[in-house]
């Protein structure tokens, strides 16, 4: 073979090489699991709103709280709902809106709970949730990750947990009146 042959041949080989290589590469980052969570990063969260709403359509009931959760890479929002004598735990994924799991059990710690909840709410007399978060966003600048009705001797409060740029805050508002009960900024 003369000098041409062989560098004509050596030429063929990378270049066929590099065509090779590119499209096993291209093909593994197609099968990449990570290339899907960095393109699930680029989209916005759902919110609490739509991840309740969500939840509210498997299992009608009171809402009694909602956290922003990750595990194993997921990002999901964990809706208890309380109904009857029953607690539904329902995992909503925080991108796609899709149900990922919906756990049942019994209501063993209170009882009365669901009828406490239902007869303040029917006499209107509590302020909603979205209330409460316009409430807490004129307070503290940050995104709601977690919200929580809760009562403490004999009173109802929104408990919050906000994420703000410099890291979290907690506001407890009456769910009543809709003032600040409590306020921790980690901004200050």
């Amino acid at each position: 073979m003369n000098k041409i042959g062989m560098i004509t041949l050596g030429a063929a080989i990378i270049l066929g090489g590099s065509i090779g290589f590119g499209a096993i590469n291209h093909g593994f980052a197609q099968e990449n699991p990570s290339k899907t969570v960095e393109s699930k990063a680029s989209h916005e969260l759902i919110g609490i709103e739509k991840a309740k709403a969500v939840a509210l359509e498997q299992v009608d009931g009171i809402v009694e709280s909602i956290e922003l959760e990750k595990y194993n890479g997921q990002t999901y929002y964990e809706v208890d709902i309380d109904k009857g004598n029953k607690d539904f735990d329902i995992d909503v994924d925080a991108y796609t809106a899709k149900i990922i799991k919906i756990d049942e059990s019994r209501d063993d710690d209170d009882d009365d709970d669901y009828e406490v909840h239902a007869s303040a709410a029917t006499k209107g007399s509590l302020i909603s949730e979205k209330e409460a978060i316009a409430i807490a966003k004129k307070n503290i600048t940050g995104e709601v990750v977690e919200i929580e009705l809760d009562e403490d001797g004999g009173r109802y409060e929104y408990e919050m947990e906000l994420k703000t740029s410099n890291g979290e805050a907690d506001i407890t508002i009456d769910a009543n009146s809709g003032k600040v009960v409590e306020l921790e900024n980690d901004d200050e």
